[in-house]
């Protein structure tokens, strides 16, 4: 007998034009219709086995959390059957299941009745849930006080310490500090084998490294059941759809034959340095695709920047840093760097750009700063100018992280006086 099995489930909402569509629908005899359905699930199927973590990943709007909500049995489907064996423990959006008023100490009780515990059985788990949860004597003060990040630390803590059968996770882990993330992590990992693990994240490093399997949402319809590393892929190609089509081409584009109008003009909080040489425009493409946010192995950035200078530069160093979304410096070059030759900047307006081919890092959120400035030691710059966090991409291919610079046969700069 399988923890969960999904049959056929299908969820749909009602979508009025006007309120008086709804009123008309509800009172005029003839069950005229005066909505359109919209449905956030369709025919979804899928059964998840004692013991196992499974994760869903999907864009956000794709159905996740309302699977969830129906599983749980918060929400009702519309069509199809829900077959769940045994105790469920959800942590689903922030606020779920506790009253807001009442004492953390409170809502702990509140919440092992529901799970259908008697107060001396809740009694026995309350230094548990205490010492995970770690928030001291707020625990004796009302929940509405708390901060997102307390909150989620006593949900989840009394989420995995009532012992549940099944338990479900929806973006809560998201909240917590990076410390009490590894914690719960390391708690799922003790759970798996003994309770059933259902989770939505977009962490994909967790996603891969918790789950057996994992489920991939679009539009409210399941596209892929299977091994983690596929999965993540799967998601992957579907977010770069979003943005840039099914086009692989490795294309480059003309930087000369770009109009200043294609250019983007940084926001003056994005500066740093002492502004004698200005970055005041700059644009970028991935294989000619103007629009692109994501990127994979092979891809070739391309870098144009409009420099304005106070000074003529005879040692122009060209460079950019690439940052992880926790702020971490993952590579990054500059001509000095890669030991090309120098370059002059002339007093006034100078186009100055590079390309670059995409190396094999880990699936995620990466962002590019560009720099520019002058000298013979890239850390000695006497002047410089940084656009920080200026181009945000998605790498798409799954592989390892890798520190240090690219090889300088990937890397080529090209200063237009």
């Amino acid at each position: 007998m399988k923890a969960i099995e999904i049959n056929n489930i299908s969820k749909a909402y009602p979508l009025y034009v006007s309120k008086r569509d709804k009123f008309k629908e509800a009172i005029l005899p003839g069950n005229r219709k005066y909505h359109k359905d919209f449905y956030a699930l369709q025919d979804v199927s899928f059964g998840v086995d004692k013991g196992e973590c499974v994760g869903i990943i999907g864009l956000n709007g794709s159905g996740k959390s309302t699977l969830l909500k129906i599983i749980t049995g918060v929400i009702t489907q519309t069509t199809g059957d829900v077959n769940v064996n045994g105790k469920i423990s959800a942590l689903l959006e922030l606020g779920a299941g506790f009253n807001p008023e009442y004492t953390g100490m409170e809502n702990i009780y509140l919440n092992s009745t529901i799970m259908g515990y008697s107060d001396e059985e809740t009694k026995k788990r309350i230094p548990a849930i205490l010492e995970f949860a770690d928030i001291g004597d707020f625990i004796h003060q009302p929940v509405k006080t708390y901060s997102s990040g307390m909150f989620v630390r006593l949900a989840f803590s009394i989420a995995i310490n009532i012992e549940p059968d099944i338990l479900i996770i929806d973006e809560a882990l998201s909240v917590g500090d990076v410390f009490f993330q590894q914690k719960c992590y390391q708690k799922i990992r003790e759970l798996t084998g003994k309770a059933t693990v259902l989770i939505v994240s977009h962490d994909m490093n967790a996603m891969t490294k918790f789950c057996r399997r994992v489920l991939v949402m679009n539009h409210g319809n399941l596209i892929f059941d299977g091994a983690p590393q596929e999965a993540v892929t799967k998601y992957f190609k579907i977010k770069q759809g979003e943005f840039k089509g099914e086009s692989s081409s490795k294309e480059s584009l003309d930087l000369a034959s770009l109009d200043l109008t294609d250019y983007k003009t940084p926001d003056v909080s994005q500066y740093s340095g002492n502004m004698n040489v200005l970055i005041k425009k700059y644009f970028y493409a991935f294989n000619g695709h103007t629009a692109a946010e994501m990127c994979e192995e092979g891809d070739i950035l391309q870098v144009s920047m409009l420099v304005s200078s106070k000074i003529k530069i005879e040692d122009l160093i060209v460079g950019y840093q690439v940052r992880d979304k926790y702020g971490n410096e993952v590579f990054g070059q500059t001509n000095l760097t890669s030991n090309m030759e120098s370059f002059e900047l002339k007093e006034g307006d100078n186009f100055v750009s590079f390309s670059v081919q995409w190396p094999q890092v880990r699936e995620g959120d990466y962002f590019i700063t560009l720099g520019i400035g002058n000298g013979t030691d890239v850390l000695n710059q006497v002047e410089e100018c940084w656009v920080n966090n200026a181009i945000h991409v998605v790498s798409t291919t799954y592989g390892r992280t890798i520190f240090g610079v690219f090889n300088q046969n990937m890397l080529t700069f090209d200063v237009n006086n």
